[in-house]
This record gives structure tokens, sequence and C-alpha cells, in this order.
């Protein structure tokens, strides 16, 4: 189905806008969540902190308020067991029945106040209002923690773990006490014991958010107060999610409980370690559904409001390629060249309608002119045609001349390797040892050659140097070259002349005359070692570098007067690669040695 322009337009519109308003979206949506989040962490830290400063801090205030104000009373500082005053844990003195009065009072109108005393220093006596009768009688006051930890705490007011109390009745109580001091000795200490389901009161009447709870815990992750009785005195620092709270004076996180996401802050009740810990669930998806539903519906306006802007902006665009198209279309189907496009605004449109009229003036002026020439070529046609057998008769004889000279050519080339094939049988006519050796050299240089990709001309000179490479043994008498002793050294210099000597015998054959020079360097080496001019590395031609590989291979294999049995293939390459980089090319004997080892030699 093919669809309109203007429909594009619209729709790449739409599409363009419909991504940019969903992007944004969902990054303000996701931002907005991080927001939200942060929020809700403060706000609910900030409950937290007031649930502390109104409530749980007033009482506990409270109470050491009355411990202080019993812990400097004269009464208190100036207390000393009566001469001969046996140690009191069930009972009271006489002489501290007034105070116990009074206690009595501030216990019976707090009914969260299990008792009140004082830890005598003296013998450890204790004179607790209201008389508790199931003490033990060897109870010693100075042993117990909470005796101990308010004399560590030199004077200040400290609240303890809780714990049971000594009597029968097994009560769990938090104990804040102070110690008293006159002139610096230790009087005894003033002590309060709270009932622990007092701290769970004010957390259970407390509304911590919508439906959140608190929790006291002491600093090593005993449960004081929740508003599950079950969970009173659980030790739950075991918990992941307590980790941080353990270990940090106050914070907000995220973590999951009862597989929920839950909004925990925690904070740390002062004078004490205990952490006071809020619980809210959290719904994120429903504190921001107001803002994706605003976004939803700004979403959707804008798709709207884009597809009109879209629908009326592509008939804008789209009018003046419509009168193009049409104009197009009368001169493809009609031929109608007389066309003239009429675009009225001002703008990019406009400078493609004149273009195009004037194209459609320039195809038709072109159309006029080619009508012209067309009968300018046909009566060229003519004249062409009239030329034609003799130029085909031309060419006949000059491809029959063509073949009788690449006949005649080939005729050269034969007679020339015929010449050479005889200078070649010259060669092992005088050297019985060397009989094939030229032709084998030839074989192995030209497949080298080949896999070096070299012309045909440089294979052609190489093929003559190779069959002509040792020529210049025609000068040097039979007896040395087929002598089977180890040579003398004027013996082995007569020898080394033959490269000189085959180069002087061609010096007057002109078409061997690069071939020569190539049999002239075969016994030269890489490293200048060779002769008979001693010529090193790149001073050596390359013909001649293939062509001291193949000599020397075929050599190593061949029988000789100086070496009855010949080396086996395998001995042969092992001295090629010896002599790689220093006799010969390293190069050319990779590819020879390849070349071995694919078996195409």
């Amino acid at each position: 189905m093919k669809i309109k322009i203007r429909s594009k337009i619209t729709i790449i519109i739409l599409i363009l806008i419909t991504i940019s308003v969903s992007t944004l979206g969902f990054l303000t949506y996701n931002d907005s969540k991080k927001i939200v989040i942060n929020q809700i962490k403060i706000d609910n830290l900030k409950t937290l902190q007031n649930v502390n400063d109104y409530f749980l801090k007033n009482f506990m205030y409270d109470m050491e308020y009355i411990v202080n104000y019993w812990a400097s009373k004269d009464e208190i500082i100036n207390y000393r067991n009566l001469l001969n005053q046996q140690k009191m844990v069930t009972s009271i003195p006489k002489n501290f029945k007034p105070i116990s009065n009074q206690w009595t009072g501030y216990v019976t109108s707090n009914p969260d106040i299990a008792w009140i005393y004082l830890g005598v220093e003296e013998d450890g006596s204790i004179f607790i209002t209201p008389i508790d009768p199931t003490m033990p009688d060897d109870y010693d006051c100075r042993k117990r923690e909470w005796y101990v930890s308010t004399v560590k705490n030199n004077g200040k007011t400290i609240w303890t773990e809780p714990y049971v109390d000594a009597g029968d009745l097994g009560n769990i109580i938090v104990t804040v006490a102070k110690a008293v001091h006159k002139d610096d000795q230790l009087v005894g200490v003033i002590g309060m014991d709270i009932k622990l389901k007092k701290f769970s009161n004010i957390i259970n009447t407390i509304h911590f958010g919508k439906a959140g709870y608190l929790m006291l815990l002491s600093e090593k992750g005993v449960v004081y107060a929740h508003p599950s009785t079950n969970m009173l005195t659980r030790n739950i620092s075991h918990e992941p999610w307590m980790k941080t709270i353990l270990s940090t004076e106050k914070g907000t996180n995220i973590h999951i409980l009862n597989n929920k996401k839950v909004v925990v802050s925690h904070l740390t009740v002062p004078n004490t370690q205990w952490k006071l810990v809020g619980i809210n669930p959290l719904n994120i998806d429903k504190e921001v559904a107001p803002i994706k539903n605003r976004f939803i519906a700004i979403g959707i306006f804008s798709i709207l409001f884009t597809f009109i802007i879209g629908y009326f902006l592509s008939l804008i665009i789209t009018n003046p390629v419509k009168n193009i198209m049409e104009a197009i279309h009368q001169v493809s189907t009609h031929n109608d060249f007389n066309v003239h496009v009429k675009i009225k605004s001002n703008d990019e449109f406009k400078v493609l309608g004149d273009n195009f009229n004037h194209m459609i003036y320039k195809i038709k002026t072109l159309l006029e002119e080619r009508n012209i020439h067309v009968q300018e070529l046909l009566d060229k046609n003519k004249e062409i045609l009239s030329q034609k057998e003799e130029i085909l008769a031309y060419s006949e004889e000059t491809e029959a001349m063509n073949e009788e000279l690449f006949n005649l050519l080939d005729e050269i080339r034969k007679n020339y390797l015929s010449t050479v094939k005889v200078l070649a049988n010259s060669i092992e006519a005088n050297d019985k040892y060397t009989r094939g050796h030229c032709d084998r050299v030839r074989n192995f240089s030209i497949s080298i050659a080949k896999e070096l990709d070299l012309s045909q001309t440089k294979i052609t000179i190489l093929e003559f140097a190779s069959l002509l490479h040792d020529i210049g043994k025609i000068g040097i008498p039979s007896s040395i070259l087929n002598k089977e002793g180890k040579l003398t050294d004027e013996e082995f210099k007569l020898i080394q002349q033959h490269s000189q000597i085959g180069y002087d015998i061609l010096k007057d054959v002109e078409f061997l005359w690069e071939s020569r020079n190539i049999l002239l360097q075969h016994h030269e080496r890489i490293d200048g070692k060779g002769y008979p001019h001693q010529l090193k590395g790149d001073e050596i031609h390359l013909l001649a570098k293939i062509l001291m590989v193949a000599d020397a291979y075929d050599a190593m294999t061949s029988a000789r007067p100086y070496r009855k049995k010949p080396l086996t293939k395998e001995e042969a390459i092992s001295q090629l690669q010896l002599g790689k980089g220093t006799q010969f090319d390293e190069t050319i004997t990779d590819v020879f040695l390849n070349l071995l080892k694919k078996n195409k030699i």
C-alpha cells in the first residue's frame, strides 16, 4: 500500500513527539520517584524525632528528674547506718522511714514505677519502696549491674538494659540510677525501676504514619517495646536490616520486610544506646500516582495537538509537491513539455518549481537539438556502412599477418632454446657427473620464478641462464672436473673461474646478454663470500639468487666425483635451511622449500 507524503509527515511528527514525551515522562517519573522516596525518608525520620522529643524523651526526663532530685537531697547525701545496724534487704531502718513514706506516694501515684530505692555503699543494704519480701537475704546491691554501672559513670544518670528483678516476682524492668557522693566519698546509688511494659504503652499509643509502627531496641538488638507482645525481649540483631541500625546513630533506609518495601528510620535515644525505630510501608506507586496521571494527560494532549499541527503542516508542505508531481505526470505520460509549474510560496519549494520549469525548458531545447543531430547521424551511418566492408577486409589481412608473425616468433624462440640446449649438452659431454643437471636446475628455477609471479620475459632469461650456468666448465680440464679426490687450491681456483669463462663465451650472443649476467653471479653468496666478485645482498641479481638455490639443491641431491652418494631430500633441505641469510636469499629459499613440501617440484 502506497503511503502519501502527507501521511508520512504526520506519522513522523507523531512518532517524534511520542518518543520525546514518553522519554521525558519516563525520566521525570523516575526523578519524581526518587524525590518522593527521599521526602518520605526525611519525613519519616522527622516524625521519629518528634516522637522521641515529645513522648519518649519527656517520659525519660521525668524519671531522671525524680532520681536526680533524691540524689541531691541532704537526707540522702548525709545518710549513714545507725550504730550496729544490721544489713537490710526486706525492711527499712527507722531513720529512713520518712523518705520511704514519700517514695510510697510516688509509686502509688505512678503505676509505671515498680520501685524506688537507695543502695547503700557501707554494707550493700537496699532500702526499697515498696518492700519486696521475696528479695534474697544474701542480696548485695554493690554487686548488681545497675549499681556497678552507675558508679563507673562518675555521677551521670544512667539507664540500664532491661533485666529480671532480684525478687521472686520476676518482673522485667529498666533501672534509671545516679550515684550519691559526699565530699568525693560514695554514699550509695539512688535507683528507680520502671516496668518495661511502660515503654511499650508509650510506643503503642503513638500513630506512626498511616500504617506504620514503632519499636524500641537495646544497643544489642533486644526488643524493649513493640506493638506485638510476642516480640518483647526477643533479640533480632541477626536480621540483615538491623546491622545498619545498630551500627549508626540515626538514619533512614529502604528495606524489604515480609516481601514488602518499607521505610525504616532510627535514632539513638539520648543518655542511652537504645534505638528508637519507626517502620512505615512504602507504596511508591500510590505516592507518585498523581504525577504519573498528570504526565499521561499531558502526553495525550501533546499527541492530539501534534496530530492537528502535523496535519495542517503537511498540507502546507505537500501542496507544492503535488503541483510538481502533476507536472511530471503530464511530461511522462503525454510528453507535454509545454507544462509550467506555479508555486506561490516564497521558499525552497518556489526555488524547486522554478528549477523544474527551467529544466523542462532545457529538455525541450535539447530534444529539438537532438532531432537535428539524429538526422545528421543517420547520414553519417550510411557513409560508415559503405566503408565497413573495406575495413573488414583490412582486418582479416591484419589477422593473418599477426598469426604468421606469432608463428615466426615462436620458431625463433625454439631456435634460441635449441641453441641453448646444444650449448648445455656440450657442458654435459665434458662432465659426465652433471648429465641432466642443467635441465633439472632449469625446472627448479622456473618453478620458483612462477611462484614469485615473475614476468614471462624474466622467466625466459632465467631459463636460458639455468641451462647454460655451467657452460664455463668447457674451459676446465675433464681431469679436474671428474677428479674423485680432494682438489688442490690451484685446481679449486681454476674451478671457480667457470662462471667468468661462461660469461666470456657468451659475450657475442646478443639474445643471451642478460642470461650471461645471471650465470656470472650464480656462485655469489648473500654474505659476500662467493665468487667471482664477492657480491652480497641486493648487489646480486634476483634471478641469480633463484639460480644459486636451484643449483645448490640439485648438486646436493646428485652424485659427484667427490661424493658418490647424494644427499637425501631431507638432508638437502636441512642444508638449505642452514644456508639461509648467509649463502642463500631467505625469501627465495622459503619459496623453494615450500614448493618441495607441497611436492610442486
